[in-house]
């Protein structure tokens, strides 16, 4: 939200659309008079005959942005200022001077040049600042349509951290692939979709359960419709394809948006949370209604505020309505553990936990770690009938010595046979499978 907000104040605050003062400034001042023919005995001089060419070109086509690489090269004006007398009168050379003076602050009144220089002669700022640059604004609306569609999920899944480096990466990388291609004296690069490429395909990339949406059938009962999980990788290519067929140069756009969304999605591949970091599994969340989604939003950022009881108290009011609701139960059971000293109703909570069955092995790994941090006094006294559940859940986990450990325990002093018998010949399936004989066979069915 924070972010669609800055796009979009950027996007009417800050316009790329339109005349750029500078360049205007640059052709009516007469500084375009007293040094572009200069410029471009500069380029050729210097063995760049091609760029001169195509910057007249371009001139001739009606794009006034070749002026930018005279108005924004460094090492031209140096040049010019060393060898000045070779071309200029005296009042010429005092002219000049006052008039390159003034080019920074006429820089300033241009949204494009104020966020970034051009593309023949840039600085590292662009990659990050062109995104605020405002684009063409259907892109830029379509670009956050796209992104509310798999913000929230995604967000849950990685962290705010995580997702802001993804942002960031996605910024330098589609201004590295613009700048690949692009010819001088093109239009800077601008506009918010091409960063957003990034944390599209990180959705994509990180996808790994049917999504289901939800139409309304006016007063007919409202259509489920289930999509492959592949299905989302089809969001960043539609705005890849409106990016490049709507926002010229099109081979410039194509290779920023590429670039950036192979970056995030690879980046968000090493980047998801592994091992005992906090994992928020993609569940039945978004089949929740939209007042319990935000509660539930809130109470996972409560939790990035490490405000224990402020995220228990929102996970309580999901689970009201849902006991069994997984994310609720696991978010629960993090905030009470963040709680000194930790209160008994944590207990109570773990053992809910514990004893639901996992719908999948994110499920499944989720509830292995947090047994994993379990304390060992209140393993112990964990009810029998959960303990056999958990067996089983370990089991999906592949959390297999654990699972082992707890069927032991529990062995000698069940009185429950069926969950006994379901839980061990689970276990015992899939040590077999994993060519663990000598293990399977230790197991008392």
């Amino acid at each position: 939200m924070l972010l669609g907000a800055l796009l979009l104040t950027s996007q009417f605050l800050n316009s790329g659309q339109g005349p750029q003062a500078a360049l205007v400034w640059y052709e009516t001042s007469g500084l375009r008079k007293l040094e572009w023919d200069n410029y471009l005995s500069w380029l050729r001089f210097n063995g760049q005959a091609e760029q001169a060419k195509a910057l007249e070109q371009q001139l001739r086509e009606g794009n006034p942005h070749p002026w930018g690489n005279a108005l924004l090269s460094e090492q031209f004006v140096t040049d010019s200022d060393a060898r000045a007398t070779d071309f200029w009168s005296s009042s010429q050379i005092q002219q000049w001077k006052t008039l390159r003076e003034q080019a920074p602050q006429q820089l300033e009144q241009s949204p494009l040049y104020r966020w970034g220089l051009a593309a023949a002669d840039p600085r590292p700022s662009r990659f990050f600042t062109a995104p605020f640059t405002g684009g063409t604004l259907w892109l830029t609306l379509l670009a956050l349509a796209c992104l509310a569609l798999v913000a929230q999920p995604l967000e849950r899944q990685l962290g705010p951290g995580r997702l802001a480096v993804i942002w960031l990466a996605g910024s330098v990388l589609s201004g590295a692939g613009y700048l690949l291609v692009t010819g001088p004296g093109q239009i800077p690069l601008h506009g918010a979709a091409p960063a957003l490429m990034a944390i599209l395909a990180a959705a994509a990339a990180l996808s790994r359960k049917a999504i289901a949406i939800t139409l309304p059938r006016g007063k007919q009962e409202p259509m489920s419709l289930n999509l492959p999980a592949w299905s989302l990788a089809f969001i960043p290519l539609a705005l890849l394809i409106a990016l490049t067929l709507g926002h010229p140069p099109m081979t410039a756009n194509l290779s920023a948006g590429l670039l950036a969304a192979v970056g995030g999605a690879l980046l968000a591949l090493v980047l998801q949370p592994r091992g005992d970091q906090i994992l928020v599994s993609e569940t039945d969340t978004a089949l929740l209604p939209p007042e319990q989604q935000q509660t539930m939003a809130n109470g996972w950022d409560a939790l990035g505020r490490l405000d224990g009881n402020t995220a228990e108290r929102h996970f309580r009011e999901v689970l009201n309505s849902d006991p069994q609701q997984f994310d609720a139960l696991t978010g629960l059971f993090i905030a009470q553990q963040m709680q000194q000293p930790v209160q008994e109703a944590w207990h109570d909570t773990a053992t809910t936990l514990f004893a639901r069955p996992a719908d999948d092995i994110g499920q499944a790994t989720q509830i292995a770690q947090h047994w994993k941090q379990y304390p060992p006094a209140s393993k112990e006294t964990l009810p029998e009938k959960c303990a056999w559940q958990l067996v089983i859940t370990l089991t999906q986990a592949g959390e297999y010595q654990q699972a082992e450990k707890l069927a032991a325990r529990f062995a000698e002093i069940s009185d429950k046979p069926d969950n006994r018998q379901n839980a061990l010949t689970v276990l015992r399936e899939a040590l077999l499978s994993e060519g663990l004989k000598h293990r399977a066979d230790a197991l008392k069915v």
